[in-house]
């Protein structure tokens, strides 16, 4: 090969590296869209649903759907945290039902809103996350009517609440407000406002809290 054209053929290399560095560095440049780790959530109110003190040094917001898999298997752990973690930590619920891939994610979110108004919020979301396999792709109403009558809970206004349109409307604000601001996914996690990555296990989202409340 003559020298020119080896000259040529360094060039054409030379153009096609280069190309690639730009290309690569415009992918890690850009910036996403939707990430959590720049949303902003709506801040905490007396609408929330909500178990600790006011005052608590940490607030745990978390975004979650009844009859999503990662929601049950953390459920048990957000509860071991408010036991262990008592006045320093308060916990705020929000429904984000994923109603497109969850047939039932919605009429379970009722029935825990339903609950809550009868101050059994917290009992209902532990039989729905324990018993999640029972009614995931099932007809749920009767189970859920079920599991209200095991709280003892007064049927005829849970039968009303279940299906009222201010039940409706008070799930639709959340998840609504959840998708404006980025949420694609459950559960999501906000410590403080903060979005944090779903721990590992359960000393890790121990750590996570115990380093917040130490910060502060």
């Amino acid at each position: 090969m003559k020298v020119k054209e080896l000259g040529i053929w360094a060039a054409i290399i030379a153009v096609l590296i280069g190309g690639m560095w730009l290309l690569i560095n415009a992918v890690n440049s850009s910036p996403s869209v939707s990430t959590p780790l720049s949303i902003k959530i709506p801040e905490v109110s007396n609408q929330d649903i909500a178990i600790g003190s006011p005052s608590a040094r940490v607030t745990l917001v978390e975004y979650s759907d009844f009859q999503c898999p990662a929601c049950k298997t953390y459920a048990p752990l957000v509860t071991k945290l408010s036991a262990d973690f008592n006045k320093d930590l308060r916990m705020i619920y929000r429904f984000f039902p994923l109603t497109n891939i969850h047939q039932n994610a919605m009429l379970s979110a009722q029935a825990a809103y339903a609950a809550s108004l009868q101050g059994k919020f917290w009992e209902m979301h532990d039989l729905l996350f324990e018993n999640q396999n029972d009614w995931s792709d099932r007809e749920a109403r009767d189970i859920f009517i079920g599991y209200a009558k095991d709280l003892k809970l007064g049927m005829d206004k849970f039968a009303k609440d279940l299906d009222a349109n201010s039940t409706k409307q008070f799930i639709s604000k959340s998840a609504n407000e959840a998708i404006s601001i980025g949420i694609n996914f459950t559960p999501s996690f906000f410590i403080n406002g903060k979005f944090i990555q779903s721990p590992a296990d359960y000393e890790a989202f121990k750590k996570v809290i115990q380093d917040e409340i130490e910060a502060r």
